[in-house]
């Protein structure tokens, strides 16, 4: 192979490499800053849990712009605050999927505050703060430093389990039917881990009605004895 030839592909290489950044490559560094940021939790990040569990970011560095990249979507609702500082909360409802025609609905709804155009809070859904309780939430949060990321599929994943939680009370299965209805899906026993409910939570862009983003819980039980606490608990989550 030339000299000249190689040249010429790692200039293309390059100028790939430099499109990629410019497209998209930015958002990707950015979330991987802030995943580092919950590596260091206590250090960067406050939590406000008295009536709502909120979390506060002190070095912001995810933008507005990167949601609606990962989305393909804007928020339901956009909530202006300060025109001075342009102080901005997003809204996001997710819908579960329902596994019958049947089923209950259920929805969560997820809050986002931007200040210049940063992320610096986000609020939970107040229901399922109160059904799975603070302190397993927080837990959930906090392991996101170490979330499995699959750029590819623009997906994470979270696990924990009673291990992870020791101080927190999980609710049982029967607990969370009442609340969010029955699961999108039910798996089949593991072992002796339990049975796996899977509900599926859905956002759609409010224009098109597409799906633009998802997450799903993955509560691990025992359906025999459905009034013991769960014994762990698995949250998913992709873009578009």
């Amino acid at each position: 192979m030339s000299q000249r030839f190689q040249s010429k592909r790692l200039l293309t290489a390059i100028c790939l490499i430099t499109l990629s950044l410019t497209l998209s490559g930015c958002v990707y560094l950015r979330l991987l800053y802030f995943k580092n940021q919950l590596k260091n939790f206590d250090q960067n990040v406050t939590v406000q849990s008295s009536q709502k569990l909120v979390f506060g970011f002190r070095d912001p560095i995810v933008r507005d712009a990167d949601f609606v990249f990962l989305s393909g979507a804007s928020p339901e609702d956009i909530e202006k605050l300060h025109q001075g500082h342009r102080e901005e909360v997003w809204t996001w409802t997710f819908n579960k999927k329902l596994g019958s025609p049947e089923d209950q609905p259920f929805s969560m709804a997820f809050k986002t505050r931007f200040k210049d155009r940063l992320l610096t809070h986000m609020e939970i859904d107040e229901t399922f703060v109160e059904l799975i309780g603070s302190d397993p939430i927080l837990s959930m949060f906090k392991n996101i430093g170490e979330a499995k990321i699959n750029k590819l599929r623009r997906s994470m994943s979270i696990e924990l389990d009673k291990t992870s939680v020791l101080t927190a009370s999980l609710p049982s299965l029967n607990e969370i039917f009442d609340v969010m209805g029955r699961p999108s899906r039910i798996a089949k026993p593991q072992s002796h881990s339990g049975a796996r409910c899977e509900y599926e939570f859905n956002f759609h862009d409010p224009e098109s009605g597409k799906k633009a983003g998802q997450f799903q819980l993955h509560f691990t039980g025992s359906l025999q004895n459905p009034n013991r606490s769960i014994t762990g608990f698995k949250v998913t989550g992709k873009a578009r």
